[in-house]
């Protein structure tokens, strides 16, 4: 009994040296399971508020004649309404002459017609927006050029009056205008003599390769001497209008030349 009573101690003893470490009692952690993450709300985004729209509007949709006024106009629409855009505008021909910074603006017109395009193209860059709204757009209108003296002469012989046609046909072939020719008869000239010369400059010039369609020509009435005004018209330009200096009244045609019989 005895026996079984120290070996049961000395079995005791044993797992408590076992169990124990420096005096601690060895606790082993008991596995726990981990929390599982609740996901946090995404932040809300803010609204993106798109690009405004940019259109320019041309106050006449019909060319205009070089000199006068034009008014440009820009359309903006949408976008941020807290934005206070900037503007800038430029123009190809002409002048600004009120308006710059502004959505309407009012451009000079003169000489714009003798450009190459004969045409008025203002565009304009508005700022102020976010960095991706490219806000850039332009407007045309074409310009009507005033009709430009080429030349004049007076009563010419048959060889430098074909000369002067040939280099008048010449010019007419490298553009699109038309020619005008106000004839002036001579106070001492013979009846008809504007007429007959009218005639004579239309044949020639068509000899020249002239459509006719493109030649206008009007009796200008008296000066001291005979005189022929040329004219450059572009389509839609207004003619010049004849300046005569001899009055109608003051004219007495010189007795007409009898014709000769024959054999008189």
């Amino acid at each position: 009994m005895q026996k079984t009573f120290a070996l049961c101690l000395t079995v005791f003893v044993w797992a408590l040296l076992v169990c124990t470490a420096e005096g601690q009692i060895i606790r082993y952690p008991t596995p726990t399971r981990s929390p599982t993450a609740t996901p946090s709300p995404s932040p809300t985004a803010t609204p993106r508020i798109p690009c405004p729209t940019l259109n320019v509007q041309v106050q006449s949709q019909q060319p205009v004649p070089d000199g006068q006024p034009v008014i440009f106009v820009a359309n903006l629409g949408g976008g941020d309404p807290r934005v206070v855009p900037t503007i800038i505008w430029n123009v190809s021909a002409g002048s600004i002459r009120d308006g710059q910074g502004t959505r309407r603006i009012q451009v000079d017109s003169t000489g714009s017609g003798s450009t190459s395009d004969r045409m008025i193209a203002a565009d304009i860059w508005i700022g102020g927006y976010a960095p991706e709204c490219v806000l850039q757009a332009s407007g045309r209108v074409r310009v009507i050029p005033p009709a430009v003296k080429f030349g004049d002469f007076g009563e010419l012989p048959p060889e430098p009056f074909k000369k002067n046609m040939e280099a008048l046909a010449a010019f007419l072939a490298q553009t699109n205008d038309n020619l005008y020719v106000i004839a002036y008869a001579g106070r001492k000239s013979e009846r008809g003599f504007a007429f007959n010369w009218i005639r004579k400059i239309r044949e020639e010039l068509n000899a020249a390769g002239v459509s006719a369609r493109r030649v206008s020509a009007v009796d200008g009435g008296f000066r001291e001497e005979p005189l022929f005004d040329f004219w450059i018209v572009p389509p839609g330009s207004q003619p010049p209008r004849p300046t005569p200096t001899v009055n109608r009244n003051e004219i007495v045609y010189p007795p007409a030349t009898p014709a000769r019989k024959p054999g008189g």
